[in-house]
């Protein structure tokens, strides 16, 4: 069959096949990720069509972060105090630099609230605003422990292991974009701060587009087979000719009887004299 396959016609015909097998697998890649595209913005929508709430209702200090928490927005009304931390490592817009992350205790749970108060190029955050305040902030739960060997007041992550024990007090299991607080902090406190927007929540797949991948991957794959499916019939064809040829070899007449052999007939004596 090796013989076959290898001959010019089914070398050519497996170009052609290996090109269109390409093509599909590149199209069942772009429909999966418009799969993944379309469940993200159905995330979106889905977060952001849930009601605005008091943090205190969806978050419990050392509690597991709520299933569907991520994305969501709260709001908490506390004051901000001592213990910044800045998270190395974070872009924004293409630039890299630090989240400023913050205490914030909550006054109707005494509580302390995780907030990422902005984004900062500068190895220093400005400081925290005084008083009381009510910010509005997207949750997030917390991310993986953070490097060791960094100086005091930098993280790679925002890890609420090493927070809980820096900070006094309860602390949520969670933290939080800030996206607006009331009343406007001074100048003074946001020198050189960014908002960071909301994560986007976690989603899945939009399983229409995702069975569209996997239906092109499937006619790359029949494609394969089709063509190996040709050369094994090509390959049984001509095995076959060569039978027939080499069997006509052995029979003298071709029409596949062995010739009869006629005996002459005995010469009839002449009749003797009398």
């Amino acid at each position: 069959m090796l013989r076959t396959a290898l001959k010019p016609r089914w070398l050519g015909l497996l170009g052609v096949v290996i090109l269109i097998g390409v093509a599909f697998v590149q199209l069942g890649r772009w429909q999966l990720g418009v799969a993944h595209d379309k469940a993200r913005v159905e995330a979106v929508k889905a977060a952001g069509a849930k009601p605005v709430v008091d943090v205190a209702t969806i978050l419990t200090p050392h509690e597991p972060f709520p299933a569907d928490g991520s994305g969501r927005m709260v709001t908490a009304t506390g004051t901000y105090a001592a213990g910044q931390v800045l998270v190395k490592g974070r872009l924004l817009h293409g630039r890299t630099g630090y989240w400023v992350v913050a205490p914030f205790t909550v006054a109707s749970t005494g509580a302390t609230f995780p907030l990422v108060r902005g984004w900062t190029s500068a190895p220093t955050p400005p400081p925290v605003p005084t008083g009381a305040h009510t910010v509005r902030a997207a949750l997030a739960p917390g991310e993986a422990p953070s490097a060791d060997g960094l100086p005091p007041g930098i993280l790679s992550s925002v890890d609420l292991s090493r927070l809980v024990n820096a900070w006094p007090g309860d602390l949520y299991n969670a933290f939080g974009f800030v996206q607006d607080e009331t009343p406007a902090p001074p100048a003074a406190t946001t020198a050189g701060l960014a908002r960071v927007p909301p994560p986007l929540p976690p989603s899945g797949l939009q399983w229409r587009n995702a069975s569209y991948a996997l239906q092109w991957w499937v006619f790359a794959a029949f494609a394969l087979y089709l063509w190996v499916r040709m050369v094994h019939q090509a390959h049984r064809e001509e095995r076959g000719q060569g039978d027939d040829d080499s069997s006509r070899e052995d029979r003298p007449d071709g029409d596949g009887s062995s010739p009869v052999k006629v005996a002459p007939s005995p010469t009839p004596k002449e009749a003797s004299l009398p």
